[in-house]
């Protein structure tokens, strides 16, 4: 038979020796009127994506992004330009499917290193193919486009 989950977590002597040292001492309460802002709570739950670099991909990228951050002068995080240019991808995503259609793909097992560089190299000919990230293509709501 499955164990039943226990509901009671084990005793921890230093978690009880923090409830105990802090209810003996005496609370200082604050006379100077203190603003409090309220909680902000996301709107929606996020979720955490992640990705794999190999040591010096990891150097190239953070390089960039020095060059980035010192080309804007303000901190360009890593997370938010992804997410940019995952919604150019996005807003180029009739594109990127009708050339995804035109060919045939097939994700090559995690342990083929030469597979796994070429199936990537596919995906960076295609998205390139669609101008996605080119500024020539009319209608792509960019200056110069």
């Amino acid at each position: 038979m499955p164990k039943k989950p226990t509901l009671e977590r084990p005793y921890d002597p230093i978690s009880a020796d923090l409830v105990r040292d802090a209810a003996s001492k005496p609370m200082l309460v604050s006379r100077s009127p203190v603003s409090v802002a309220p909680p902000v709570t996301p709107s929606e739950p996020t979720i955490t994506k992640r990705f794999v670099l190999t040591r010096s991909e990891d150097a190239e990228v953070n390089a960039f992004l020095v060059r980035l951050q010192e080309a804007a002068r303000t901190k360009v995080p890593l997370g938010m330009l992804v997410r940019a240019v995952l919604w150019v991808l996005m807003e180029r995503e009739e594109a990127l499917l009708a050339e995804a259609r035109g060919q045939t793909f097939r994700l090559p097992s995690t342990h083929d290193r030469l597979g796994q560089g070429e199936f990537e190299e596919r995906w960076r000919a295609l998205v390139r193919s669609c101008a996605a990230f080119r500024a020539d293509r009319k209608g792509s709501g960019y200056p110069g486009a």
